[in-house]
């Protein structure tokens, strides 16, 4: 991987085919697939339902694995085209003070919407506080890095390649992206990944730094679930 100021010549690099096709579904549908009904059967007949989880978050790496395979060895593109880069300092403390910004306006925003009883997400927030700290850990830094490579870097960018309009391949990454988290968290919450990742979707659009999004995300996530069970907080 290279540093993200040596990319700018990568970002529109290769003209979508079969393999950015294959590419984009398993990225797009891969992660919806496995929190799907049937999926969550199979995690559920697991020993213990922290095993159950982990297969499930671990699940996600393989995904990303082969979309990238299909980035690389189809498309013969490099993964700085899609935002993986070596990761730099400034965007590491770009990314930690956009987390802060963006749990800061998430917690107003959702805090607004339990008022009108628009948001409720109470039983995925109960068992994630089951959850041992070690899985609580894996589990941020999965939903940080996967995630934002999926659905900003990779998503955007061969959606782009694919529609010729940007803000286009923005929408449906977000959409995907939303709905994703919808098996877990519950319809009631899902203005929590909306906001949520509109703002990484926007960060992403306005600097193209996914290392600064990954931060941010895994910034959000480790509020919610590793400080806020720490106290009580639900």
């Amino acid at each position: 991987m290279r540093d993200a100021a040596d990319t700018r010549t990568d970002w529109k690099a290769g003209s979508p085919g079969p393999w950015a096709l294959a590419g984009l579904f398993v990225a797009l549908v891969g992660p919806l697939g496995l929190a799907s009904p049937p999926m969550q059967h199979v995690y559920a007949s697991l020993p213990s339902d922290a095993l159950g989880v982990f297969v499930g978050q671990a699940s996600l790496w393989v995904v990303l694995a082969v979309t990238l395979a299909c980035l690389v060895y189809g498309e013969r593109l490099p993964l700085s085209s899609v935002g993986l880069v070596h990761p730099r300092l400034r965007s590491v403390g770009i990314g930690l003070a956009i987390g802060a910004g963006v749990y800061a306006a998430l917690f107003a925003m959702v805090a607004i919407l339990v008022q009108f009883h628009l948001f409720e997400a109470q039983k995925g927030v109960e068992a994630v506080q089951t959850w041992p700290l070690w899985l609580r850990l894996f589990a941020l830094v999965t939903a940080g890095v996967v995630e934002e490579a999926l659905y900003r870097g990779y998503a955007i960018e061969r959606l782009t390649a694919l529609t010729g309009r940007r803000w286009l391949a923005a929408i449906i990454a977000l959409a995907a992206f939303s709905v994703a988290h919808v098996p877990f968290w519950g319809l009631a919450a899902l203005a929590t990944p909306i906001i949520g990742g509109g703002f990484f979707t926007i960060v992403y659009l306005w600097r193209r730094d996914l290392v600064a999004c990954m931060t941010a995300h895994i910034v959000v996530d480790f509020v919610g679930l590793v400080i806020a069970p720490a106290l009580g907080m639900h």
